[in-house]
């Protein structure tokens, strides 16, 4: 039996082997499919355990190297590899959804530094110089193809915007490249959170059981977050006083603060219409509605949403006494 067993193990790692390498061609096309590649190591840990679900990473990491490249071999070992393993063990010894997403949000980060300081020292390649020059170009092409516009389509309104990528757009270069460790953070929880998300949709096809989440209408911060905000900038106006440039890890704060807040509102928000006499339709419609223009066409709502968060974080206003 234990043989018949470890056979069907090593048939399976050997299968989900394949997949791996096919999901990493296939970003090579689609740069979103990557997202996804730590998708069926975890299906696999839950199956057959955590030891098949490594195996069958390394040996996907070491094939896409040989028929991908060094490069992709390389980044796929070090960026959703330590991704995969960390949200594989925290499903296979089925612990809470959130500690499990919170564990692979870690890993993604750690990974995410570490490739960067890899590019750096043996590629020369600052990313973060990259980022800025990508954004440029963006902009640059922008401005050129309402210059190259038909003179009798050109205008005054033309012009003005012409003039305000002149005006915005070292500054939004700027922002965006100060923010990025804010940006890191939040792209590392929703590749966990989507990854898990995903896990949990297939595990009834696959036969194994994955814990499901609450949803985000039941999800809090804990009340001691404001706390740990507020010494971390006091902290930074303290290097500040030693002569120490702290605005970038100010601005940071700021960003993390915000989008913290956002989520929580959001949450909020979510929990009391679900629990509204809508049908189902208006209620999916009213939370898209209201993510959309926050987020794309008033900004003043999405602050909004974000005090909203803030009190709910002060006095419950849920009443679920339960933190992340």
């Amino acid at each position: 039996m234990n043989r018949n067993y470890k056979t069907s193990s090593l048939t399976e790692a050997a299968m989900i082997t394949g997949i791996l390498v096919v999901i990493a061609y296939l970003a090579s096309f689609f740069s979103v499919v990557m997202f996804f590649y730590p998708t069926p190591a975890i299906i696999l840990a839950k199956r057959k355990g955590i030891k098949y679900s490594t195996m069958a990473l390394i040996a996907s990491d070491i094939i896409i190297a040989i028929l991908l490249g060094i490069q992709s071999g390389m980044m796929f070992l070090i960026l959703y590899t330590p991704l995969a393993v960390a949200l594989s063990y925290g499903i296979y010894r089925d612990k809470d959804a959130n500690r499990t997403i919170l564990m692979g949000s870690a890993a993604y980060m750690i990974s995410f530094v570490v490739m960067i300081m890899l590019m750096d020292a043996f590629l020369g390649i600052n990313f973060l110089q990259q980022l800025k020059d990508i954004y440029a170009e963006s902009f640059q092409m922008t401005k050129d193809m309402l210059s190259g516009m038909p003179a009798g389509m050109q205008n005054e309104n033309i012009d003005k915007v012409i003039k305000t990528y002149d005006e915005m757009g070292p500054m939004i270069i700027s922002f965006i490249s100060n923010i990025f460790p804010a940006v890191l953070i939040v792209s590392s929880v929703a590749t966990a959170y989507v990854n898990y998300m995903v896990a949990f949709k297939f595990a009834k096809r696959f036969s194994i059981t994955v814990r499901p989440h609450e949803g985000i209408a039941y999800f809090s911060f804990p009340r001691t977050f404001m706390t740990a905000i507020a010494v971390m900038m006091l902290l930074s106006y303290l290097l500040g006083v030693f002569g120490i440039d702290a605005g970038i890890i100010q601005a940071n704060l700021i960003m993390i603060l915000f989008i913290a807040m956002y989520l929580q509102g959001f949450a909020v928000t979510k929990f009391f219409v679900l629990r509204s006499r809508m049908s189902i339709g208006y209620k999916r419609i009213s939370l898209f509605m209201l993510l959309f223009i926050s987020l794309f066409m008033i900004p003043g709502l999405a602050f909004a949403v974000a005090l909203a968060g803030l009190v709910d974080l002060a006095i419950d206003l849920r009443k679920i006494n339960r933190t992340v």
